[in-house]
């Protein structure tokens, strides 16, 4: 396969590539509700509204009903609604009064907030060609025909603002790394990590500062986050999945998941229409006329 041809795929499946979103975070809530129901002490946190506590025992069923809806693509943008005052109630009211205790109560805070970004974009795109609603031909999310049109027309601006947001996320991690070095010197030492591994954690600053940047505009995008990619593959395969078991480290592995999953999306992806690389493009374009857009 040619690089042009690629890049033609790529145009052609913008709408695909976003629904995989839908699916995977549909996946991930039902797991999330089948690991509620069977570790209930998780639901019931030491400091909570009383209306949050009371609100607890339903949490896995929500995850579970609203996930499946979302993995099948039915009732999408009700499925993702449902979901988003818990994961706003456990981001707001559960981790981000302990996000100064350690990087691992920060960690539940990015998780939540990035989770909680997500069910917001897909509430907004809706289902995708991958969903049981289009391909039925019954969509059935009572959302206006105008946004429905405008979204299916615009898949690659809401995976613009996916790249944005994690491009920001892993910039200012980067930043906080470098004023915390002791604290991720001691995560990894505590989870046993090899030596090798340990002398490779220096490169976490700079990939995060330049690849959450370049991320961020758009620039070199596909660089920037295959940077990433080997930080991902260490932290879910080497730090968390061998101590999957601990409660403690669930999180973080789902944490970690996700982002790997996001930055293979768009090393997939590409930057879309707000970015660096097409300003460039269009401005090619604008002084080239004679050269044709798939050349570019």
């Amino acid at each position: 396969m040619t690089w042009k041809t690629f890049s033609t795929w790529v145009e052609t499946h913008r709408r695909h590539l976003l629904d995989l979103v839908r699916i995977y975070l549909g996946v991930g809530l039902v797991i999330k509700g089948i690991f509620y129901l069977m570790n209930p002490a998780q639901l019931t946190p030491a400091v909570a509204p009383n209306w949050l506590i009371s609100m607890a025992p339903i949490v896995p069923y929500i995850h579970i009903v609203g996930g499946a809806l979302l993995a099948v693509g039915l009732l999408t943008r009700i499925a993702a609604i449902a979901q988003m005052p818990f994961i706003f109630g456990a981001l707001f009211f559960i981790h981000l009064p302990y996000m100064g205790q350690s990087m691992a109560a920060r960690e539940d805070v990015e998780f939540s907030a990035l989770v909680l970004f997500l069910l917001a974009v897909i509430a907004l795109a809706g289902p995708g060609p991958f969903s049981l609603a289009e391909r039925s031909g019954h969509k059935m999310d009572f959302a206006p025909a105008r946004l429905g049109a405008w979204s299916n027309l615009h898949a690659d601006v809401y995976l613009d603002a996916i790249r944005i947001y994690l491009g920001l996320g892993l910039f200012i991690k980067g930043f906080y790394i470098l004023q915390h070095q002791d604290q991720f010197t001691q995560l990894l030492q505590n989870n046993g990590m090899p030596l090798g591994i340990l002398a490779v954690a220096h490169y976490v600053i700079p990939a995060h500062f330049v690849g959450g940047a370049m991320l961020l505009f758009g620039f070199a995008t596909r660089a920037g986050a295959i940077a990433q990619l080997p930080l991902l593959v260490g932290a879910v395969f080497y730090l968390y999945l061998p101590r999957f078991s601990a409660l403690e480290m669930r999180q973080n592995l789902e944490f970690s998941a996700l982002v790997l999953f996001l930055l293979l999306l768009i090393t997939v992806a590409g930057a879309g229409r707000f970015s660096v690389e097409r300003a460039v493009q269009r401005n090619y374009r604008l002084h080239h006329p004679e050269i044709s857009p798939a050349h570019t």
